[in-house]
């Protein structure tokens, strides 16, 4: 299982690091981002960055992350944009349990 960076320091509750936790998994899962690696870490390293700056909702995060991971894709590409919460949260207890 891929971890997340060091989040000391960013004084995330248990409850905050699930939530960043399925952004990153919806997120590496859609963009199809291979994890361990440079990239999975620059996307994790956003995502902490921007729930720290207080985009804590986790569908406008995911939605920032998206957006940030695909705002290079030609249109054609992103049709089928749609994230399913409901896996990145089945991977998450999966890796979990």
């Amino acid at each position: 299982m891929y971890t997340l960076p060091n989040l000391t320091g960013h004084n995330l509750s248990p409850h905050d690091i699930v939530v960043v936790r399925r952004v990153f998994e919806a997120t590496c899962s859609k963009i199809c981002i291979q994890r361990p690696g440079d990239h999975a870490d620059r996307l994790a390293r956003f995502i902490v960055d921007e729930f720290g700056f207080g985009n804590t909702d986790e569908a406008s995060l995911l939605e920032c992350a998206l957006w940030h991971e695909t705002r290079g894709i030609l249109p054609e590409a992103k049709r089928d944009s749609l994230v399913d919460m409901r896996t990145a949260l089945a991977r998450e207890n999966h890796h979990l349990g």
